[in-house]
């Protein structure tokens, strides 16, 4: 097996994204193929994975269009006027900036009956006038658009990214705000963004397209919705077990071809003996696959699990390079 060497100190994605990889990338990252040419992260998400790996390019594929344009523009933006237009958009909406004025100077202003609430209490006004805005604007591709899409980010629930089914953003407000962890984020993610050739493409992998790119690269990373955990995610992520056997189908040819890949999922869930069949069916059928548990609960990151207390296995499958 081939093991790579990797920073010591990941890089974290500017998208608090659900179900992000970051605190399991030393479990992940060895078995990748040693400096892989170009690399798939198919459902990228918040793109964790593909931007901590050494491939000399990465194409970054997600079937949200508001996320790919989002990490585009943080990937390519000039940051020497990208952060001076965040804090002057902030301004304008009357937001805290921690970033400049120090968090206790900006929770020192919150009434003491909301201070567990952080800076909700001082935000909240301005939060959902900026949301209100976002949601009426016609074209959400622009370089306005973005910004005003990251602002929400910040300063939303969990930092997260939320839509309803009209595509409008409708997470509440948060307790966080522009912080100096938030502008360290899209520093580190636009440098190494310019040090490697990154792609972003919106597509499903069903699309005849995105096909034609995964059967073209030398690696593939998957990472698709989990089918049998019941993240809130999956409430609107319209996975099934059809989606599912459709993604072992497309993996078999992605094997089929010798492309390697490492896929992740859950297996099995301990709690209420549910297995994913399509992907066990997958792993058994196929001997030379290589299945490793990860070591790991999501009880405090982005997961959101409606039951903490399961417990699942999650797994990574590895098909490795193979010669005739």
């Amino acid at each position: 097996m081939n093991y790579n060497i990797y920073m010591t100190q990941y890089i974290k994605s500017p998208l608090n994204y659900t179900g992000n990889k970051y605190r399991i990338l030393d479990q992940i990252l060895p078995y990748f193929k040693k400096e892989p040419t170009t690399m798939v992260d198919l459902f990228c998400g918040g793109a964790t994975v593909g931007i901590n790996s050494n491939a000399s390019k990465v194409i970054f594929i997600d079937s949200n269009e508001r996320v790919i344009s989002l990490l585009e523009f943080l990937a390519t933006t000039n940051m020497d006027t990208f952060i001076p237009s965040l804090v002057k958009k902030a301004k304008d909406y009357k937001l805290s900036i921690s970033f400049i004025d120090g968090y206790q100077n900006c929770f020192s202003s919150v009434p003491a009956a909301n201070k567990n609430n952080g800076l909700k209490e001082f935000n909240k006004k301005g939060f959902y006038q900026l949301r209100k805005d976002y949601n009426q604007l016609k074209n959400k591709n622009t370089d306005q658009a973005n910004l005003l899409l990251y602002l929400l980010l910040v300063y939303g629930f969990n930092n997260d990214l939320r839509f309803n089914s009209k595509g409008e953003y409708n997470l509440p407000c948060g307790k966080t705000d522009l912080n100096k962890f938030n502008i360290e984020k899209i520093k580190a993610f636009n440098k190494k963004a310019k040090t490697q050739d990154f792609t972003f493409i919106c597509g499903d992998f069903r699309d005849k397209r995105i096909a034609d790119i995964v059967f073209s690269c030398d690696f593939l990373y998957c990472d698709p919705p989990y089918l049998i955990t019941d993240a809130v995610y999956n409430e609107t992520s319209k996975w099934n077990e059809k989606t599912e056997c459709e993604l072992i189908a497309f993996l078999q040819q992605v094997k089929d071809k010798k492309i390697p890949f490492v896929l992740s999922n859950v297996l099995s869930k301990d709690s209420d003996g549910v297995v994913n069949s399509p992907l066990n069916n997958f792993i058994m059928a196929n001997p030379e696959l290589i299945v490793r548990d990860i070591d790991y609960h999501y009880r405090s990151s982005s997961y959101n699990k409606k039951n903490r207390n399961a417990k699942e296995r999650e797994i990574i499958v590895v098909f490795e390079e193979t010669h005739d």
